[in-house]
């Protein structure tokens, strides 16, 4: 679905840009393999207890705590091996699944729909992103909101100095402008966007 032209090579990667939606994608063959990945992934040490880690979930939460209706039910796509974010949402009243296509690979849950779904730290390893975010668009209830957390770029020279396209398990890095049109091609609403979160909100 992206039409992705060549941008050049960047300490040691090629990275290739989407002149529609400004996303910008690590050449395919640049990339590594599920186990490559994974074998990253299980050296992170997210601790649901920790209290800097839950500090920088919350970056998440906060805006999307008061959008959504009591009781309402989710499911935090991309949870890792500690879920700390559902289980935040599950103490504050909000009943909330997992699926993550490593540490929790329940594909059924991916047939249902929720009120919300939580995406954080997640998208920027997709090789093909929007198949995901069609997905979990389908996985919304009227009124739904899909919260994403991920870093964004601003211009290619800082492109070109960012660090965080420097973790080799970075693959898809989001401009303002992807979003703008993930909004307008799944005609969702933006509620809130800042430096790392969106919002999206599926019409009632």
């Amino acid at each position: 679905m992206f039409y992705c032209q060549r941008r050049g090579l960047l300490s040691g990667r090629e990275f290739w840009r989407c002149r529609s939606c400004q996303l910008i994608q690590v050449a395919p063959a640049q990339r590594l393999s599920p186990s490559e990945e994974k074998a990253i992934y299980d050296l992170h040490e997210n601790d649901p207890d920790d209290p800097g880690y839950r500090r920088f979930l919350a970056r998440c939460l906060t805006p999307l705590q008061p959008r959504l209706q009591p009781g309402a039910k989710g499911l935090d796509f991309g949870c890792g091996p500690g879920p700390a974010l559902a289980a935040m949402l599950n103490s504050a009243g909000f009943p909330c699944t997992t699926y993550d296509i490593y540490y929790a690979p329940y594909p059924e849950r991916l047939r249902k729909t929720y009120d919300f779904i939580t995406c954080t730290e997640v998208i920027e390893h997709l090789a093909e992103p929007a198949v995901i975010l069609a997905q979990l668009s389908a996985c919304l209830r009227p009124g739904g909101l899909l919260a994403l957390m991920t870093k964004r770029w601003h211009n290619l020279e800082q492109f070109k100095g960012w660090s965080y396209r420097n973790d080799p398990t970075h693959i898809s890095f989001f401009h303002a402008d992807s979003f703008r049109w993930l909004a307008a091609h799944w005609q969702l609403e933006i509620e809130y966007d800042q430096q790392d979160v969106v919002l999206l909100r599926k019409p009632a």
